[in-house]
């Protein structure tokens, strides 16, 4: 009987990070199809199938992506992504190195 390998993180943890994707995702595909000098079309479906392989890869590519072409977020997706990370076993240091884009007048 082959063996199969536990999955490392639940798939509460994969949900809340697809949720997040998802949330997010118009203004991330606006900020990448659409930029100025480095178009990128599909990143959130991109984002979306490395999620299924690992929770953890899926969520420190979102960070990455939403900090290089610095998509506004809201302080409540900032404390989100904060909460998130801890859940994955991530620092804040890791989650937040200083590059995002939070406005404190924005809504989600």
């Amino acid at each position: 009987m082959p063996i199969t390998a536990e999955p490392v993180l639940g798939a509460a943890l994969k949900e809340a990070v697809r949720a997040e994707i998802r949330s997010v995702g118009p203004a991330l595909e606006q900020a990448t199809a659409h930029h100025s000098y480095n178009a990128i079309a599909g990143v959130v479906p991109a984002l979306e199938q490395a999620v299924e392989i690992d929770p953890d890869l899926g969520y420190r590519l979102l960070l990455r992506a939403l900090k290089g072409f610095f998509v506004p977020i809201s302080e409540a997706r900032y404390q989100r992504y904060l909460a998130l990370g801890d859940e994955l076993g991530l620092g804040e240091d890791v989650v937040d190195d200083g590059d995002f884009n939070v406005w404190t007048d924005l809504t989600d």
